[in-house]
Formats: C-alpha cells, structure tokens, sequence
C-alpha cells in the first residue's frame, strides 16, 4: 500500500541542481573508474603471458597445497596438446621426480600429475607410474590406471587388467577403460566377461571400449547408453554425465555401422535436448551417407 500522507515539491530548479551535482559528483566518477579497471583489465589481458609446462611444474615443486594441486591440474591440460609437450630430457626426469614426491602430497596432487604423463602417451612414464602401484592409495589408483591406457605401452595391459576385479567398482570401471584405450584387441575376452560386471558402469565402460574396437558384444548396453529414460534410472548421473556417456557412445557406435544404432543416433540427431549431442548424431549420420 503507497503512503498516502502528502510530499513536498520539491522546485524545478532545486531539482536540476541536485541532478548536476548527483551527475558532476558521483556518476562520472563512476564511469571513469568503471573505464579505468575494464582498461587495466584488458591490458594484462593482452600482456598476460600463459605459463609454460616447467613454470607450472615448478608451481607442483614450490606452491602451496593449493597452488600445487592447481599447477599439476594446469599442467595435464596443457600436456593433452602435443604441440606443448616438453621434449627435453631434463623436463621428463622432471615431472619424474615431482610424481615420486607426490606420494604423501595432497591426492590431486598425484592424480594430476599422473593424467600429465599420461596425456603425453610417452612411454617413458610406464615405470614411474606402476612402480609403488600396490602399495598406492586406493583413491589414486584409478587415474595411474588410466593414464597407462593413455600411454598404450602394452606392458600395462597385465597390470590394468588385474584390477578388473577389485572390490572398488569405481576401480573396475575406470580399468576395462583403460584397457580401451590401449587398442589392444587381445583384451576382448577380458571385456566381454566384465559385460557381466554387477555394476552398470563396468558394464557401460565394457561395451564401449569392445565398441572402439569393431566388436558388437555389448551392442544391447550401448542400446541402452542412447536412451536417457534408462540413465536416468541413475540418480548419480547428472545430465552433464548423461551427456558425456551419450557422446561417447556414439563415437564408439561409429565404429560398429550397426542398423538399429545408427537409427537411434539418427533420432537423437533430431530430438535430444543437447546441442552438442544433437550435433555430433547429426555428423554421425553424415558421415554414414559418404
């Protein structure tokens, strides 16, 4: 309810005045220091220089926990580019050492570095990365896991599939992944055994990696993988995760040029709520007519 007792006029001119000051006083000012930081902002922009693998190595050897976390975070990112992937000697014992030091460090620190090595898919990392392997934390195991698949030396597969059975599902799943990504096709009869993995995501990680691979074994999961109605039977996976596994799965199927799969990637081309999923059924499918 508005206020019913009577305001006083205040007179044109009183008016303008205070409008002047309001304006001379505080407005431009404003404007002008608003100007000022979106141009300082602009120019360290422009001059920031971005930090290269052994400033952000040398962030994992001298931060703080934080910074060390971030710097190894930082650094498996840009190693996932080749074109950044130091070559020097002295940058490989390097990263080496740091990975060695992280044993005790906060995990992500660990985890980190190991996607970093990983990513370079140098094989030079094999020995660092399984050499305190059994006696590893159980929560960084799953990444030294699939960085060995990231660096497809074969001397992996024996260790990676030896954890295709422990008791941490979240293990075994990231394990019949890095099994994929070796390509190593001698791995088939290992994947198609964990398809009768107790969990879904062992299962999901099975039937795409047989996918990548040409073999069809887990066509009927992958059926399943192109239908949100069936993930969101998951509360734990979110739609962002939703998105990835469907993405995955297509890019699997394409290796598969199966009928039915490529009818339900046709569809999804035409009625998914994601974009990016929409996209690449739509070049799916593009690619199936060359």
């Amino acid at each position: 309810m508005s206020d019913p007792t009577p305001q006083p006029q205040t007179p044109e001119k009183e008016r303008s005045f205070f409008g002047i000051i309001i304006h001379s006083f505080f407005i431009i000012p404003f404007l002008i220091a608003v100007f000022c930081v979106l141009l300082f902002a602009a120019v360290r922009l422009l001059t920031h220089e971005q930090k290269t693998a052994y400033d952000l190595l040398n962030d994992v050897k001298t931060g703080g926990v934080t910074k060390r976390w971030q710097g190894a975070f930082e650094l498996s990112k840009i190693l996932s580019n080749p074109k950044m992937v130091p070559q020097e000697e002295r940058f490989q014992n390097e990263l080496i050492s740091a990975f060695k030091n992280s044993k005790t460090d906060e995990p992500l620190v660990r985890q980190y570095l190991a996607f970093a090595m990983g990513r370079t898919g140098n094989p030079v990392y094999f020995e660092p990365l399984t050499a305190d392997i059994q006696d590893e934390r159980e929560e960084n195991v799953p990444a030294i896991l699939y960085a060995l698949g990231m660096i497809k030396d074969l001397r992996g597969i024996p260790i990676i599939t030896g954890y295709t059975d422990h008791p941490s599902a979240k293990i075994r799943s990231i394990a019949v992944v890095a099994l994929g990504n070796t390509g190593d096709h001698s791995i088939k009869k290992i994947l198609k055994k964990t398809l009768n993995d107790a969990e879904p995501n062992v299962q999901w990680g099975s039937a795409i990696s047989l996918a990548q691979m040409g073999d069809s074994q887990g066509k009927g999961i992958l059926f399943q993988l192109l239908d949100r109605r069936y993930l969101s039977q998951f509360p734990e996976v979110d739609s962002y995760e939703q998105n990835h596994l469907i993405l995955n799965t297509i890019s699997a199927a394409a290796n598969l040029n199966d009928p039915e799969l490529n009818n339900r990637i046709s569809e999804l081309s035409k009625l998914d709520q994601n974009s990016n999923v929409r996209a690449a059924a739509m070049k799916f499918t593009e690619n199936l007519k060359k």
